[in-house]
């Protein structure tokens, strides 16, 4: 079972990440705005080092299919707009995703989840797919619900990792039977 190496929305590009990309990633996740959202294994301050170790990591694990995280380019400029993955192709998947501040506000967010969304369901092993974001982070929320996903309460104890502002605690979840309808 794989995910497509590559998937072309509209308006971006969803691929491996390269080396070419580590500078994107340093000002995405050095910018506060971006990481104060997301788990503490995004270090802040974030430098090149880091984002080094992320993208080898990202692409072992796409390569060995053990987890599958894209790159996120704007097809108009060419820019690293953030990433969005697919933490394990399993019957039940968490998906994370993050997008600079100047991507914001554009429809972006939905777009790379719907676009995953369906390359998840069309595997045929995945069939459930969690988020989950801070309870102060409105937008991301706004994103999940207009892609489906629907509010399943707090995070099971098995899906919590402090965030470096607080903790996530709202738990969304799409089951492939409701996207299916959506």
């Amino acid at each position: 079972m794989g995910f497509p190496e590559r998937i072309e929305t509209a308006r971006l590009i969803l691929r491996p990440f390269e080396p070419k990309d580590r500078d994107g990633l340093v000002e995405i996740f050095g910018n506060w705005q971006v990481t104060q959202w997301l788990s503490t294994n995004v270090p802040f301050p974030y430098t090149a080092k880091d984002a080094e170790t992320f993208i080898t990591k990202a692409v072992a694990e796409f390569t060995e299919g053990s987890a599958f995280c894209y790159a996120i380019e704007d097809k108009e400029t060419g820019r690293l707009a953030g990433n969005i993955g697919i933490f394990s192709p399993t019957e039940e998947t968490e998906i994370g995703y993050a997008l600079g501040p100047d991507f914001w506000g554009r429809g972006l967010g939905t777009e790379i989840l719907n676009a995953v969304t369906k390359a998840a369901f069309k595997t045929g092993v995945i069939t459930r797919i969690v988020a989950q974001t801070a309870t102060d982070n409105i937008g991301s929320q706004k994103i999940l619900e207009k892609a489906g996903f629907k509010q399943a309460g707090m995070s099971p104890p098995e899906y919590v990792r402090c965030g470096h502002k607080q903790g996530c605690s709202e738990f969304y979840a799409l089951r492939i039977e409701d996207w299916k309808n959506i």
